[in-house]
């Protein structure tokens, strides 16, 4: 750790262990950025420079559960808010798997 002086900053729902040859911020920083995100645009669901807290987890299944109260709420949500809701929780239930993390069913 003191030879490569990590660069870590904790989150509600990630923890970001900053390694700059992974970091999306840092090469959308460098330039060659279209598709990254701008540095300081953190974008935790793409990054491989995460590290997941139990803390972490719950705020994902409790982002999870927001969702899905939402898909089924009354009235109807219109398609569009319907599909990008479907979209956030299949993004944010692969993110938590490549992780290795369980994800709580609904």
């Amino acid at each position: 750790m003191k030879r490569h002086d990590p660069a870590i900053y904790p989150g509600e729902y990630i923890i970001c262990v900053n390694d700059p040859v992974k970091a999306l911020c840092e090469k959308a920083r460098r330039g060659n950025s279209e598709g990254l995100p701008s540095h300081g645009g953190c974008l935790p669901l793409a990054c491989r420079n995460v590290a997941l807290t139990p803390e972490n987890t719950a705020a994902w299944q409790r982002e999870i559960a927001r969702i899905d109260k939402r898909l089924t709420s009354r009235p109807t949500l219109a398609p569009r808010l319907n599909a990008l809701l479907r979209s956030r929780r299949t993004e944010i239930v692969e993110f938590l798997t490549r992780n290795g993390q369980e994800v709580v069913p609904a």
